[in-house]
């Protein structure tokens, strides 16, 4: 199902849009082009990597101005940006400077990446003076140029004429700096706390009558419904979290190119069906979203913590395991997205879905409903929406309730319908990329669509350095980019979604190229869990400095182990993300 609409409140190029909805999962390019008529900002790869799409965004009145990729962004997390794409630039007739500086040195060919430099090019511009004020100020402005357009591809190869004309326009506007803004400076102001005490924490908790029991359906462990929420919820990121790594992993383990459809490269667009693995494992990280700022909305931190695969859950019905895609894998994947009665044999109606249903509970070993655990996840989120309006009795004031009961809807129905329908016609043979295939499922098949994988942990032995060899490096430099990506996911929660574009680009580019090179050598993402946690840090600050400290360490890595990295790996992402984080955290 598409995401249902959200309400919009976004300025543009010093105009205001706001007093009508979009959908959600619509992109900001698509928005900018479809509604807006701004057809400068260009769609290229739609994936984040080319830069084409680039837009200068400030996500709060305070917040640095950085980057952001238009195509990955979707209309649901732009809520009170101010975005300048480059029809913004020039102001009272006259050109920016980027543009004046790009004329004059003739920096451009075709044209089609100009917009996204140019975009570039003025955030950087916007920066100088914070690094032409140092004793290597020289250095590091040319330091900071590279990092903002060293991801930017231009087909014509400008990239020298690019470089040195922005080069031209900082140097020459060099603004005064303005001091980095703090975490705290960036997050709402925190509420007095007897106000705080007032609407969120009743001084007694009362005790929850049997009514209130009936109408939950079950026993919950606490009587605050707010405290049963969040033990709800933690359970919920862990499981959301398990499922995007293991689609993730399963993604990996296709052939490319013949099988990219079934993949997922080259994109996930908005307003359909994810036709295969990299759109479900990318919606499965937007219900991650849904449940951690939910968690947050009610004031307890985000989960993204997760145990050691291979592991049980009990609300899972089966143990979380890495594997590639297979019958098995598939079956056990339909039977989770799946709503109760699409799996249920005393509702099938037609003969087609009964067969379906046996060959189903065949493969996952039983002729019946009863061999695996019982699946408690759609039902998990049926219980958080009732207790949720439990909370709603209780303290209505304290949330904007109706628009999470929409969420956790959107949350609950993509599964059941859209992820459901994907892997039944994966699992059936009749997705578009199998369709020409013959006995696809059978390994000895040359239609057959996976490569075997071997999992193994991308952890050397306690005090053993990392092996200088192709597999053992890449899988360290994976773990590396994974635990990035979590601890990125974390801080974007706590402090307005400023990361989640970051925590998406390592994802969707070191983890694919690097997850494609192992499975050229037979191996998967290692996908460790990382002992230490997401937020290892005793405040904001001091999180966000050691999520810049592995960001940094990938740096060191990538550079240590450069001979062993595919050709496609994107090196700059993580120089652009700890320019990004050192604009907020005011790290170095």
């Amino acid at each position: 199902m598409q995401e249902p609409n959200t309400d919009l409140d976004l300025t543009v190029n010093g105009i205001r849009h706001h007093g009508r909805s979009v959908p959600g999962d619509m992109s900001l390019v698509h928005f900018l082009h479809e509604d807006l008529g701004l057809t400068g900002t260009k769609i290229g790869c739609s994936i984040g990597e080319c830069r084409a799409c680039t837009v200068a965004v400030r996500a709060r009145p305070q917040a640095p101005l950085v980057t952001r990729q238009a195509c990955m962004t979707s209309m649901r997390h732009v809520r009170g940006w101010e975005v300048t794409t480059v029809e913004g630039l020039a102001a009272d007739g006259a050109l920016h400077p980027v543009q004046q500086a790009f004329l004059e040195r003739e920096a451009f060919q075709c044209g089609y990446c100009t917009a996204g430099f140019t975009v570039a090019g003025s955030v950087v511009v916007e920066h100088a003076g914070e690094d032409g004020h140092a004793e290597d100020g020289e250095q590091r402005l040319e330091e900071t140029v590279d990092t903002v357009l060293g991801s930017h591809v231009c087909r014509c190869t400008n990239y020298e004429r690019y470089r040195a004309a922005v080069l031209t326009a900082a140097q020459s506007t060099a603004p005064s700096p303005t001091p980095s803004p703090t975490p705290d400076e960036l997050s709402p102001a925190a509420p007095p706390v007897t106000a705080r005490r007032a609407i969120h924490r009743p001084s007694r908790t009362p005790a929850l009558s049997a009514a209130d029991a009936e109408r939950l359906g079950y026993t919950p462990v606490f009587d605050d419904p707010a405290l049963e929420l969040i033990r709800l919820l933690r359970d919920g990121a862990e499981i959301e979290h398990s499922l995007l790594v293991q689609y993730l992993y399963a993604a990996f383990s296709i052939k490319v190119p013949r099988f990219a459809d079934l993949a997922g490269w080259p994109s996930h667009r908005y307003g359909g069906r994810p036709l295969h693995l990299m759109g479900v494992a990318i919606e499965e990280m937007t219900h991650l979203d849904i449940v951690n700022s939910l968690l947050v909305a009610l004031g307890a931190a985000p989960h993204l913590g997760r145990q050691q695969f291979p592991y049980e859950q009990d609300i899972y019905p089966f143990d979380f395991v890495l594997e590639p895609l297979s019958p098995h894998s598939l079956a056990k994947y339909v039977y989770v997205e799946a709503s109760p009665s699409a799996v249920d044999p005393a509702q099938q109606q037609t003969p087609e879905d009964r067969a379906f249903v046996e060959r189903l509970y065949q493969v996952l070993g039983s002729t019946g409903p009863t061999a695996p655990r019982p699946n408690q996840v759609g039902s998990l989120y049926r219980k958080v929406t009732r207790v949720l309006e439990l909370l709603r009795e209780r303290e209505p004031d304290r949330l904007d309730y109706v628009s999470w009961f929409t969420r956790l809807e959107l949350l609950r129905e993509e599964g059941e319908s859209e992820h459901f329908t994907l892997f039944r016609s994966m699992f059936e043979g009749t997705h578009p990329a199998l369709r020409d295939c013959d006995d696809v499922w059978n390994p000895a098949s040359p239609d057959h669509p996976v490569v075997p994988l071997s999992h193994s942990s991308g952890l050397p032995p306690s005090g053993s350095p990392v092996p200088d060899e192709p597999v053992p490096a890449l899988r360290h430099i994976a773990n590396l980019h994974y635990w990035a990506v979590c601890m990125l996911l974390d801080a974007s929660y706590r402090q307005g979604m400023l990361f989640h574009s970051a925590a998406r680009r390592h994802m969707t580019g070191p983890m694919r190229s690097l997850g494609t090179a192992l499975a050229q050598r037979g191996e998967g993402l290692p996908f460790d869990a990382f002992v230490a946690g997401y937020a290892p840090g005793l405040d904001g600050a001091e999180n966000l400095r050691l999520t810049h400290t592995m960001v940094q360490q990938i740096a060191l890595d990538q550079r240590r182990y450069a001979r062993h990295l595919p050709y496609d790996y994107p090196a700059n992402c993580a120089l652009e993300t700890l320019w990004e984080l050192s604009l907020v955290s005011g790290g170095e």
